[in-house]
């Protein structure tokens, strides 16, 4: 075969792939999971925005560099069969009512969990810690769940006690 003709066969397989990644939610603390049962072809983007300031100088416009803002990710539209196992659907795949419950739970309580985006070959495109931010579903006709959920970032502050003078280094303690 030459390598024109093993090119074109490779891009052929390429195209016509499943994904073959998963997107888990995990709880770092009860070592609870749960995985999205369908993965679109095409991933959502990781949105990261910086805060730059833009203002005017003597001599025009000014941008000032500013720090890095939280990631985001965004599954919108997403479909979360209830019930069901569909051909298209990850192998080992949480129900779609246990990842909303398990969403729901960790909102209420004000809980920081985990999302991770890995594909099988084990390189990861996300795994960070987060909130939702936003949650919105509804049930279609055939009672599976259509979901749009937003995530965002956490980062962790230390709150960690300083052995030298046991006082405690959280930014937000307000000792005197």
């Amino acid at each position: 075969m030459n390598l024109l003709a093993l090119i074109e066969n490779n891009a052929k397989a390429y195209l016509n792939r499943k994904p073959k990644c998963d997107v888990i939610l995990y709880d770092d603390d009860t070592y609870e999971n749960v995985v999205f049962p369908v993965i679109p072809s095409k991933l959502p983007a990781v949105e990261q925005k910086q805060n730059n300031e833009v203002f005017n100088g003597a001599s025009g416009d000014i941008t000032l560099i500013g720090t890095l803002g939280l990631r985001e990710y965004t599954l919108d539209n997403w479909l979360l069969p209830v019930n069901k196992s569909y051909p298209f659907t990850r192998p080992n795949a949480s129900d779609g009512e246990a990842i909303i419950n398990f969403i729901k739970t960790r909102r209420e309580i004000k809980k920081v969990f985990r999302i991770c985006v890995i594909f099988t070959d084990g390189n990861e495109v996300l795994n960070m810690a987060c909130v939702c931010d936003d949650l919105n579903y509804y049930y279609d006709s055939v009672h599976d769940i259509h979901a749009s959920i937003a995530f965002k970032e956490y980062i962790y502050v230390n709150t960690t006690n300083n052995q030298t003078t046991n006082s405690n280094n959280s930014l937000s303690d307000s000792q005197n």
